[in-house]
């Protein structure tokens, strides 16, 4: 008999805890130790601080600052949960929008840009200050709070420093505090950029020292006193005075016995503090944008190389909000909703749109060929998502361009009739309808001349005719000479003017046709 192999048990628990970590100092005290390199030889006691003279630096704060508002400044929804039942989305959507306006009414931009800082210090916190407004749980505020406060223990649980417990902390409530933590997901503590930022930031802080004093002794040429031998020593403090008054004094005045002489300095090869210092700003560049085209401007570069450095930033930005988005929807959204909206398990979803704007015009040009020429059939769901347009509730004002008519005399008795309603899915001619609708659309747009020798013939047709067969034979009979593409077109006109003149017979025919 074949061996059976028994099923093996799942595993659930974590086996790689911190506190098998030999990496980590571990034993006397009951909190986990931030394993950033930069902090345990550069920060002295200062702890996170340390990244502080970081975001102190003007080029590494504007890079920094243009990251987190890249985010910021992205239009943000919150999307309804995707219930299976039917008869819940007017809850769904109902929730979404009480999460919505609650974000809306606290200043939800401002937190979202001060907990980013976690790209800087690896990990961010943001204490939420609820309300009671009108019997539900609100926000009041969003504060965050900065990571030299917090520690974390063992189990990676966040605790808060304070003087009555500066080494293991105190415990915190649930539902309270959002802590965002970046580039690692096995250290609570992050590993922010502050340690690729900290060096380049350190160089160019102590090269501009440098280049200071460099500019102090090179700039102002060195005075030599000289006095003849067996001088005087106070006549010899006089010629150094005159020398150190040179500094301030327009002129000096020594004895014919002393001289001064002023010794230009003389350097060959290039300044190389002014070099080292754009060096630094563009490591800074790369390690928070990726790239450096869209904040420096060098002698040399092209079309095609800035595209490509933006479209870098680009998936920075895309990454940014995903990690925000993936952290709010684990935290803030569910708490929102288990506050107000006990039992629900299917939450709303927060998302950040962070597509570039398409150029929808080739798009709209393709389509109108495709619906108005070639009489594609295709679904009004397409066209609202495609182009962004919500699609209008029911009952709600329709606000549409004026269409041309078929003459200016008719214009006004025209534009007073109501308007065409959609072939319905489903309907026996919802696909043929669907394309002469487009044609319509199409040929509303042509010259009220053509139209006008059309409105005889075709007025004529439609009040005789008693269903849409019979107005398409009568056309064809009519016509039978006519290009098949402008037949076509013309059958699309006398749809027109049927619903212009308010055929409610056919509309009952229709009906009928539909039913049965």
């Amino acid at each position: 008999m074949p061996k059976v192999e028994k099923k093996k048990p799942v595993i659930t628990d974590e086996i790689a805890t911190s506190s098998k970590d030999l990496d980590i100092f571990f034993g006397w005290i009951n909190r986990l130790e931030n394993p950033d390199p930069t902090l345990r030889t550069e920060a002295k006691g200062k702890g996170l601080k340390l990244y502080d003279e970081v975001d102190r630096d003007p080029h590494a704060g504007s890079v920094l600052q243009t990251r987190y508002l890249a985010v910021v400044g992205k239009e943000w929804d919150v999307i309804p949960a995707e219930s299976s039942k039917l008869k819940a989305e007017s809850t769904d959507q109902k929730i979404a929008d009480f999460v919505k306006q609650t974000l809306k009414a606290t200043n939800f931009e401002q937190a979202i840009q001060e907990i980013l800082q976690a790209i800087l210090y690896g990990f961010y916190v943001a204490e939420v200050i609820w309300k009671v407004k009108d019997g539900a749980i609100a926000i009041s505020k969003i504060r965050s709070k900065h990571p030299r406060r917090f520690s974390f223990t063992q189990d990676r649980a966040l605790r808060l420093l304070t003087p009555q417990n500066m080494i293991d902390g105190e415990e915190l409530p649930e539902r309270k505090f959002i802590q965002f933590t970046y580039g690692s997901s096995d250290n609570p503590y992050g590993k922010g950029l502050g340690q690729k930022l900290w060096w380049p930031v350190w160089f160019k802080k102590h090269g501009i020292k440098f280049w200071l004093v460099f500019l102090e002794k090179f700039g102002m040429p060195t005075a030599v006193g000289k006095y003849p031998p067996g001088t005087d020593p106070d006549q010899q403090q006089k010629l150094l005075d005159a020398i150190d008054a040179l500094q301030n004094e327009t002129g000096v005045k020594i004895p014919d016995t002393m001289a001064i002489d002023l010794l230009e300095a003389s350097r060959t090869g290039k300044v190389t503090y002014e070099t080292i210092c754009e060096y630094m700003d563009k490591q800074i560049s790369k390690a928070v944008l990726g790239q450096t085209l869209t904040t420096e401007v060098g002698a040399k570069g092209s079309y095609a190389a800035s595209k490509t450095h933006d479209e870098v930033r680009h998936d920075v930005l895309e990454a940014d909000a995903s990690l925000l988005c993936e952290l709010l929807n684990e935290t803030l959204i569910p708490w929102i909703v288990d506050y107000n909206f006990p039992l629900v398990t299917d939450y709303p979803t927060f998302v950040i749109r962070t597509e570039e704007e398409k150029d929808l015009k080739p798009l709209a040009e393709r389509d109108e060929i495709l619906v108005s020429k070639i009489g594609l059939p295709a679904g009004r769901k397409y066209f609202y998502d495609t182009y962004g347009i919500p699609e209008p509730e029911e009952g709600e004002e329709i606000v549409s361009a004026q269409r041309s008519v078929v003459s200016s005399q008719q214009g006004q008795e025209f534009a007073d009739l109501p308007r065409r309603s959609p072939a319905k899915a489903g309907g026996r001619f919802s696909k043929e309808q669907q394309a002469i609708e487009g044609l319509i659309d199409a040929s509303l747009g042509k010259s009220n001349k053509a139209m006008t020798g059309l409105t005889g013939p075709v007025k004529k047709i439609v009040n005789e005719a008693k269903s849409l067969e019979e107005i398409r034979d009568k056309l064809f009979q009519s016509y039978s000479e006519m290009d098949p593409a402008d037949l076509e077109d013309l059958i699309a006109r006398a749809m027109y003017v049927a619903e212009l003149y308010g055929r409610a017979a056919i509309a009952e025919q229709q009906k009928n046709i539909r039913q049965g």
